[in-house]
């Protein structure tokens, strides 16, 4: 090999050794946005259908693994969900990052090190002079506070928008797991007027048997049965519904087994309401618009003292310095600089009234929010009361009646009377209007999940009742 392949040779080798570093700091190339969106789909599918996730016995957490079904209160289903939301968590990450730009902007500006005088002519005589200054940025009073002060206010914008989150997949998830309860009670009901029905349509085959009635009237009796039957597969069908909807809030696979664990939801009285007092106080310290508002209240006051205080004269920056020449004593060549802004064109008079009037239209905000919050609680609220007055007072009129028409009807058809037929009519309409009552025990506990949106959780009087039940409210398999 010559000299000048050995030369190209080795000019080659930087060449190939800067084209591997330029290869190395160049990102692969990224897939598609579809193509990531599909893979965290089938990810997200996987684990939520994870055998890992049955289990059995009150109180555990979704996760534990067991043969059995899983076994959930409401409690459980909250805070599942809260742990398992993309949205959530997309959300809360977002507030993070805005709470590490408000430490962001809580500083000073950095000095700046000027070297000047550097004259080429001088070097070459060998009489050098640099003259060399640390200049310090002089922030005036109240500027890294307003700075600080719309930083927060990103910073409870994402808060409140990931608490808004927060709010609504809790009370999604209590709404939905109530239902989930109110159906099994339905259920209940319905093939308790069912079994009712049929009882007498086997008495109306006896009676017509013996020609005591009609072939119409016993046909008859046979198509309220089966009517009845009908309702009981209808309400199924819908809890059916119910239970996927609430696994899928919670980020499960609709088809895991689960048990819902929890006290049912025909009981009555449920636990008792907050007062108004109660309920809106509560919702002024969960609501995220109060947070947003007052915050939004503290940047704009920030701004209005920044504003005032640019009004007068203030030092721009400060600067110490050293002349480095031969003709100076050592030691003597120190100076020193400052500057100070002059507000004389610009008064910073306009700049001011506006803050001012930014200011007093977010405190105004504040009190707007507090207004909106208590119309939307006192709305719930009465809603709630209402509807619970409705039922009380329903209960107190039916039950005596039901009771005494129940035990009337149960003589009759043991001592086999002649008006058997009128005894079970009597009790198929006893347990008919147990269904139509819980209707309205529906609506209460529809109020009740709007009240815990306006509410931001809970009420205060579900605090002790986390429905740990250990008998079984409902299952998916059943």
């Amino acid at each position: 090999m010559g000299p000048v392949s050995q030369r190209r040779r080795r000019a080659a080798i930087p060449v190939m050794v800067l084209c591997a570093a330029l290869s190395g700091c160049s990102s692969p190339p990224r897939p598609a946005a579809s193509d990531r969106a599909i893979a965290l789909y089938r990810e997200g599918r996987a684990s939520a259908g994870a055998p890992a996730l049955r289990r059995a016995g009150p109180g555990a957490r979704p996760g534990a693994s067991s043969a059995g079904p899983i076994a959930m209160t409401v409690e459980d289903a909250v805070a599942w969900a809260r742990d398992h939301s993309a949205e959530l968590a997309a959300q809360s990450a977002r507030a993070e990052a805005a709470a590490a730009q408000v430490d962001a902007e809580d500083h000073l500006e950095n000095p700046e090190l000027r070297i000047t005088n550097i004259e080429l002519q001088r070097i070459r005589e060998r009489d050098p002079r640099v003259s060399t200054a640390l200049r310090f940025p002089v922030t005036r009073p109240g500027e890294v506070d307003a700075n600080v002060a719309e930083a927060r206010v990103d910073e409870a914008k994402a808060l409140a928008e990931a608490r808004e989150i927060e709010i609504a997949l809790e009370a999604d998830i209590r709404l939905l797991f109530d239902e989930v309860l109110l159906f099994d009670a339905e259920i209940a009901a319905a093939d308790a007027v069912a079994e009712a029905r049929r009882s007498l349509a086997t008495w109306m085959k006896g009676q017509l048997a013996a020609a005591r009635t009609t072939a119409v009237d016993e046909a008859m009796t046979e198509l309220t049965a089966v009517d009845a039957e009908q309702d009981g597969v209808d309400l199924r069908a819908q809890r059916s519904a119910a239970l996927a909807a609430l696994l899928s809030r919670m980020g499960l696979d609709p088809a895991v087994p689960v048990r819902l664990l929890g006290a049912p939801k025909s009981a009555w009285p449920p636990p008792e309401l907050p007062t108004e007092a109660q309920a809106v106080e509560l919702a002024l310290k969960r609501r995220p618009e109060i947070e947003l508002a007052a915050a939004q209240g503290d940047a704009a006051d920030a701004t209005l003292q920044a504003e005032r205080a640019a009004r007068w004269p203030w030092l721009s920056f400060v600067e110490v310095g050293y002349d480095f020449r031969r003709e100076n004593d050592l030691g003597l060549g120190w100076t020193f600089g400052l500057a100070i802004e002059l507000p004389v064109f610009d008064t910073h008079r306009a700049a001011t009234v506006a803050a001012d009037t930014a200011r007093k239209a977010e405190q105004r905000a504040l009190g707007a929010a507090v207004e909106l919050v208590t119309r939307e609680v006192r709305t719930s609220l009465s809603e709630a009361q209402a509807t619970r007055a409705l039922v009380t007072e329903l209960r107190r009129r039916m039950n005596p009646a039901a009771e005494r028409a129940g035990a009337e009807a149960q003589r009759a058809i043991e001592g086999r009377n002649v008006d058997v037929g009128r005894a079970l009519e009597v009790d198929e309409r006893r347990v008919r209007l147990e269904l139509r009552l819980l209707r309205f025990v529906r609506r209460y506990w529809t109020a009740v999940g709007e009240l815990r949106h306006a509410v931001g959780g809970r009420l205060p009087a579900e605090a002790g009742h986390h429905g740990r039940n250990t008998e079984p409210g409902s299952d998916a398999e059943r």
